[in-house]
C-alpha cells in the first residue's frame, strides 16, 4: 500500500497525544465534580457507577478513529491505471546536473535536493505540460522521455542522485544534444529547455547547439545553484571533504557569468535560486509565455484510491465509542445507544458520498482548468518596444518581460536592443534607490538588521543595473545611441558609494556592540575569579588561625608535662643526692635552654616563611585587581565608543543603552575598589542587559557546580586534617614523643633510642646509689 500524501502521517503523534491529554484532563474534571457533589462518598461503589476498563477501552476506540481518519486523509492506494489525456500544453525538457559538486551544502540541505524540490513544485504547478528528463555529468542520457504522466515523472525525480551518471564532470554539450534529439519534431513555440546546474567546470563546445536551439525557437531557462563569490566544499560519500592530489580542499562556485550568457544567447532567462528566493515564480511566468499545442495520444497515471476503507473503519470505531457505556453492565441504560443510532444515518450518508468507483473516470469527464491567456503582444519589435515603454512608465512590472522579448527577437535592430537594455537598467536603478530609501527609513526607526538586509538587496539591484548599462554600451554599432547611460553609470557609482558608507557604519555599530558585550562578559568572568580567590584566601587564613591556636595549645600541654616531669625528677634527685641532684638540675636547665633556643629558631623560621607567603599572596592579589580593573576600563571604553557611534547614526535607544551600561560599569569599578565583588557582579550583569546580552543560565549553572566541587574538596581536606590531628593527640596521650611531619622516625629506630635511654638512666641511678654509700657510712645500732 502506498499513499499520495504520506507527509500527513507526521500528524499521528501530535493528534494521539492531544487525545490522551484531553482524556486525562476530562477524567480529572469529572473526579473533582463528583468529589464536590458527594464529598467523602466519591469512592463509594454504591454511589459512583463506573467501570474503569470500559472507560479506557472507549479512549482506545477514539484513538483508533483518529488514526483511521489520518490514514484516509493521506489517500491510500495500491493500484493505478493509465487514462487517455489530450490537453493543451507545452513540452519542457529538463536537463539536470548530477555531478559531485551538486552535493555542496551552501544551499540547505544540498544543491541537489534543492533542485529536486524546485522541479517537483514546477511539475505540480503545470499539470497540462509534458516533461522530459536528461541527467548529465561527464556524460548525458535520456532518463525519461516527454510524458504527461506527472506521477511517473515525479518518481524519476526522486531517483536522481550523483551515482546516476558514473563519469564525473559537467558536459553541457552532451546534455543539450540529447535534449535536442528528444524533441524530434521541427521548431515550435511550445518547447523549452530547463537547466538545473551550478555551472562548475562546464565542458564541451555548446556554441553550435545554441545556434540550433535559437533557430528552432527553443529557449533555455537556467536555474543557477550555489554562491558565485564564496566556494563551497564538496563532500565525499564517506563524509569527508574532497581534496586534490596536493591535499588542498576543493571548492565549487556558481559560474553565474557563463550561465547568464548562455541563457541570453538562446532568448531565455537566468535565475539564481536560493533558500529565501527560489526564483520559481519567474520561471513559471516565463514558461506561461510559451505557446500551447494539442498533445495527441497523451496518457497519465491515476491511482485507484482506497480511502473509503479507512473512513469505514473510522466510522465503525466511532459508532462503538458511542454505543459502549462507561457504567457496569448491571447499570447500563439505552441513552448512549440511542445517541449512536441517531448518528448512524449521518455516518452512512457520509460514507456513501465518500465511496469512490473502482475505476477512475476517463478523460472527457476530467476537463483541464483553463489558464487565462493575456492578449498576444505585437510581433513588430518597434511596436513591442513602445508597448514596453508605456508599461514601464505606468509602473507595470511586466514591462521587463517585453523588453527581454525585444532583446531576443530584434537581432537586426541593435538600436532597439540598446534602448531596451538601457531601460531595463534604469528600472533596476530606480528599484535600487527605492530600496535604499526604505533602508534609510528603517535606520531612522531604530531597525538596524532589516535596514542592513535592505541595503544588501539594493547593492544587488545596482549590480544588475550596472551590467545592463554596460551591455547597452557594448553594442559596437551604437555605442553613443544612449548618451545617458554613461551619466547613469556615474550616478550609480555615487549611489553605491553612499550605500556602502551607510552599510559600513551599521556594521561598525553592530561590531562595537558585540565588542562591548564581549568585554563586559570578560569583566564579569574576571570579577567572579577574583571573588572566588578572595573567598579561598579568607578561608585559608581562618584555617591557619585555627591550626595555630591548636598548635599553641599542644605546645602548652607539652610544656606543662615537661615541667611536671622535671619537678618529679628533681624531687627524686634531691632524695638520692642533693649535690648530685643540684648538678643534674643545672645540666637539665642548660639542656632546656638549648632546646628552647632551637624551638625559638624554628618558630622564627616559620614566621619568616609565613611573611614571605603573605607577600606573594599580596602581589598576586594586586595583579588580579589590576587585571580586573583593566577589563572594566576596556569595557567602559567600548561602551563610550558605542554611544558615540550610535549618536552619529541617530540611534537614540542604543545610545541610552550604552550610557546606562557605562554608568553600571563605573559603579562596578567603585565596588571592586571597596572589595565588594558581589555588588560589582550585580552591576556588571545590569551592564550586560543594557548592551543586549545575557550571561546565560548554563554558565551560571556551571559556576554553581564548580563552587560546589570546590566546597566538597575543601571539606574533604578539613576532614583529613582533623583525622591527622586526632591521631597526633592520641599518640601524645599514650606518651609518645611528637615528631614534625617532615622528620618522621620509623618504629625500629625509636625502640633502639628508648632502650639506650633506659640503659643510661639505669647506669646513672646505680652510680648515684654507689656515691651515696661512699659519702654516708651506715650507722649500726648498738642497743
Amino acid at each position: 500500500m502506498r499513499f499520495i500524501q504520506p507527509q500527513l502521517f507526521y500528524l499521528v503523534l501530535p493528534v494521539l497525544l492531544a487525545v490522551i491529554v484531553l482524556a486525562v484532563y476530562a477524567s480529572h474534571c469529572r473526579k473533582q465534580k463528583v468529589r464536590a457533589l458527594l464529598g467523602n462518598g466519591d469512592t463509594d461503589p454504591a454511589a459512583v457507577k463506573l467501570s474503569p476498563p470500559r472507560r479506557r477501552f472507549r479512549i482506545f476506540l477514539l484513538l483508533l478513529t483518529m488514526l483511521f481518519l489520518i490514514a484516509a486523509a493521506a489517500r491510500p492506494f495500491w493500484s493505478s491505471q493509465l487514462v487517455p489525456f489530450e490537453p493543451r500544453g507545452r513540452d519542457l525538457m529538463v536537463i539536470f546536473d548530477v555531478s559531485k559538486s551538486m552535493l555542496a551544502t551552501d544551499i540547505a540541505p544540498s544543491r541537489l535536493e534543492h533542485a529536486k524540490f524546485l522541479l517537483r513544485q514546477l511539475v505540480e504547478s503545470a499539470p497540462n505540460d509534458r516533461f522530459g528528463l536528461v541527467a548529465f555529468a561527464g556524460k548525458a542520457y535520456l532518463a525519461c522521455p516527454l510524458t504527461s504522466d506527472s506521477l511517473a515523472f515525479t518518481q524519476y525525480i526522486d531517483e536522481l542522485n550523483t551515482d546516476t551518471v558514473p563519469l564525473g564532470g559537467t558536459n553541457l554539450e552532451a546534455a543539450l544534444r540529447v535534449a535536442e534529439q528528444a524533441f524530434k519534431a521541427a521548431a515550435g513555440g511550445n518547447r523549452g529547455i530547463l537547466l538545473f546546474t551550478d555551472g562548475d567546470e562546464l565542458a564541451g563546445n555548446s556554441a553550435a547547439l545554441v545556434d540550433e536551439l535559437r533557430k528552432r525557437q527553443i529557449p533555455l531557462f537556467i536555474v543557477g545553484l550555489g554562491d558565485p563569490e564564496v566556494g563551497a566544499p564538496v563532500p565525499e560519500a564517506d563524509g569527508t571533504l574532497k581534496r586534490d592530489a596536493s591535499g588542498q580542499l576543493i571548492t565549487s562556485k556558481l559560474a553565474e557569468t557563463s550561465l547568464k550568457k548562455l541563457a541570453g544567447e538562446t532568448g531565455g532567462i537566468y535565475v539564481r535560486s536560493t533558500v529565501t528566493d527560489t526564483g520559481l515564480a519567474v520561471i513559471e511566468n516565463r514558461i506561461k509565455r510559451l505557446d500551447t499545442a494539442e498533445q495527441q495520444g497523451a496518457q497519465r497515471t491515476l491511482p485507484i484510491e482506497k480511502f473509503p476503507l479507512a473512513l469505514i473503519a473510522a466510522a465503525i470505531c466511532l459508532v462503538l465509542y458511542f454505543l459502549l457505556s462507561e457504567r457496569p453492565l448491571e447499570y447500563r441504560f439505552s441513552r448512549p445507544k440511542s445517541a449512536a443510532l441517531l448518528l448512524l444515518p449521518a455516518m452512512l450518508f457520509l460514507l456513501a458520498g465518500a465511496a469512490a468507483p473502482e475505476k477512475p473516470e476517463t478523460a472527457p469527464a476530467q476537463q483541464p482548468k483553463e489558464i487565462p491567456v493575456e492578449p498576444e503582444p505585437p510581433s513588430d519589435p518597434a511596436e513591442l518596444y513602445n508597448l514596453a515603454r508605456e508599461r514601464q512608465i505606468a509602473g507595470d512590472e511586466k514591462a521587463a518581460n517585453l523588453y527581454e522579448t525585444v532583446i531576443r527577437d530584434a537581432a537586426d535592430r541593435p538600436d532597439l536592443q540598446t534602448r531596451s537594455l538601457y531601460n531595463l537598467g534604469t528600472g533596476e536603478h530606480r528599484n535600487a534607490r527605492t530600496i535604499a530609501q526604505q533602508a534609510v527609513a528603517k535606520v531612522k526607526a531604530q531597525q538596524l538588521d532589516p535596514a542592513l538586509e535592505e541595503l544588501k538587496k539594493a547593492e544587488g539591484r545596482l549590480k544588475s543595473a550596472e551590467e545592463l548599462y554596460v551591455r547597452s554600451l557594448e553594442i559596437p554599432q551604437l555605442q553613443n545611441a544612449v548618451p545617458e547611460a554613461s551619466n547613469n553609470l556615474q550616478q550609480l557609482a555615487d549611489d553605491r558609494k553612499k550605500i556602502e558608507e551607510l552599510k559600513k557604519k551599521i556594521e561598525e555599530l553592530k561590531k562595537l556592540q558585540q565588542q562591548a558585550q564581549q568585554q563586559t562578559q570578560q569583566a564579569q568572568q574576571q570579577n567572579q575569579k577574583d571573588q572566588q580567590k578572595q573567598d579561598q584566601k579568607d578561608q585559608q587564613k581562618q584555617d591557619q588561625q585555627q591550626g595555630q591556636q591548636g598548635q599553641d595549645q599542644k605546645d602548652q600541654q607539652k610544656q606543662d608535662q615537661q615541667q611536671g616531669q622535671q619537678g618529679q625528677d628533681q624531687k627524686d634527685q634531691q632524695k638520692q643526692d642533693q649535690q648530685q641532684g643540684q648538678d643534674q638540675k643545672d645540666q637539665q636547665k642548660q639542656d632546656q635552654q638549648q632546646g628552647q633556643q632551637g624551638q625559638d629558631q624554628k618558630d622564627q623560621q616559620k614566621q619568616d616563611q609565613q611573611q614571605g607567603q603573605d607577600q606573594k599572596d599580596q602581589q598576586k592579589q594586586d595583579q588580579q585587581q589590576k587585571s580586573g580593573e583593566n577589563a572594566l576600563d576596556q569595557a567602559r571604553k567600548s561602551a563610550e565608543e558605542l554611544k558615540n557611534k550610535a549618536d552619529e547614526l541617530q540611534q537614540q535607544n542604543l545610545s541610552k543603552q550604552a550610557e546606562q551600561a557605562r554608568q553600571e560599569l563605573d559603579k562596578a569599578k567603585e565596588s571592586r575598589e571597596q572589595q565588594k565583588f558581589d555588588e560589582a557582579q550585580k552591576h556588571l550583569e545590569e551592564a550586560m542587559k543594557a548592551l543586549g546580552g545575557s550571561q546565560g543560565q548554563d554558565q551560571k549553572d556551571q559556576q554553581g557546580k564548580d563552587q560546589k566541587d570546590q566546597q566538597q574538596g575543601k571539606d574533604q581536606k578539613d576532614q583529613q586534617q582533623q583525622g591527622k590531628e586526632g591521631q597526633q593527640d592520641q599518640k601524645e596521650q599514650q606518651g609518645e614523643e611528637a615528631k614534625p611531619e617532615d622528620g618522621k622516625m620509623d618504629e625500629k629506630t625509636a625502640e633502639q633510642l628508648l632502650q639506650m635511654m633506659a640503659d643510661e638512666e639505669k647506669g646513672l641511678r646505680d652510680a648515684i646509689k654507689q656515691h651515696q654509700r661512699s659519702r654516708q657510712p651506715r650507722v649500726e645500732k648498738d642497743w
